[in-house]
C-alpha cells in the first residue's frame, strides 16, 4: 500500500513503518537555515512580510538502525522552509510541506546502501519501502 501524499498523518505512516520495520528508527531533525534571511526575497507571494516574523528551517529526515554494534543511518534533507518566528515546524509542519514520505523513501534508499545484502535489516527496509 503506498501513502496518499496528500492524505497521511505523520503519526499513522511513523507508526506503519515501525509496524513492519520495527529495526529502524525515523526522525525529523529541524535546524534553522541560515542560509535564508529574508522571506520577501525567497518567497514567492511574500513581498509584503515582515523578515521579523518568519524563520527558514532546514530538515533532516534520517533513517537509523544498529549493525554489529555501530549505529548505520541514510538521510534526506529539505532546506528553506518557512515557518512563524513563533513556530516549531516539529508542531507546525511535522510532514515538512507533504515531503515527509518522499524523504522517508530516500532516507530509506540511503540506509539500504550502508547495510550488506542479505542482511535482515534489508528485508525491514524493503518492508517498509513498499508502504510509502
Amino acid at each position: 500500500m503506498k501513502t496518499n501524499i496528500h492524505s497521511f498523518k505523520p503519526a499513522e505512516l511513523l507508526a506503519s513503518l515501525a509496524a513492519v520495520a520495527p529495526s529502524i528508527s525515523i526522525e525529523t531533525i529541524w535546524e534553522h537555515d541560515d542560509s535564508l534571511t529574508d522571506i520577501r526575497t525567497d518567497c514567492e507571494g511574500m513581498k509584503n512580510e515582515d523578515p521579523a516574523d518568519w524563520q527558514a528551517w532546514q530538515s533532516e529526515v534520517r533513517a537509523s538502525c544498529i549493525v554489529k554494534g555501530k549505529e548505520v543511518s541514510g538521510s534526506d534533507y529539505l532546506g528553506g522552509t518557512w515557518e512563524k518566528a513563533v513556530d516549531h515546524p516539529a508542531k507546525s509542519n511535522p510532514e515538512i510541506s507533504g515531503y515527509l514520505p518522499q524523504m522517508i523513501h530516500e532516507a530509506l534508499n540511503e540506509l539500504g546502501k550502508q547495510i550488506a545484502t542479505g542482511h535482515p535489516i534489508q528485508r525491514e527496509i524493503n518492508a517498509a519501502l513498499e508502504i510509502i
